[in-house]
């Protein structure tokens, strides 16, 4: 799958302090798994928010950038539900809801932890980056 930057702090490779995302396309969905070591922890032995946030913005951004689309945020939501623990593989998923209406794009993406609970959900709208 393309990568939109190689230094993108979510998915690049040649980010130091990146993620490193990796995704797989599973029919409508995008997937990644990841694991958010301790220094990106809000808490101890919890993955900060903001982390998580971004785990779930990129998968969304990524997911549109797969199918064509060069999208950056304008609005994100997210819902959590159980602390994401640190060090462990939390796998991301994303579905696309809306493509190109009155060019917003909108998406919505979850983390569900090795136990199968959902960590958290989120829902983008995003519009064309020119």
């Amino acid at each position: 799958m393309r990568q939109s930057n190689n230094r993108c702090f979510g998915c690049g490779d040649a980010n130091p302090i990146g993620l490193h995302m990796q995704f797989q396309q599973d029919g409508d969905f995008l997937c990644s798994e990841v694991v958010v070591g301790s220094e990106y922890e809000g808490y101890q032995g919890v993955v900060h928010g903001g982390i998580v946030s971004t785990l779930l913005d990129e998968i969304m951004a990524n997911h549109l950038y797969a199918l064509g689309y060069t999208v950056m945020t304008a609005e994100l939501q997210v819902r959590f539900i159980h602390p994401v623990p640190a060090g462990e593989t939390i796998r991301l998923s994303s579905r696309i809801r809306t493509i190109n209406r009155h060019n917003l794009y909108e998406a919505e993406a979850w983390a569900t932890l090795p136990d199968g609970r959902v960590a958290a959900r989120g829902q983008a709208k995003m519009l064309p980056l020119k």
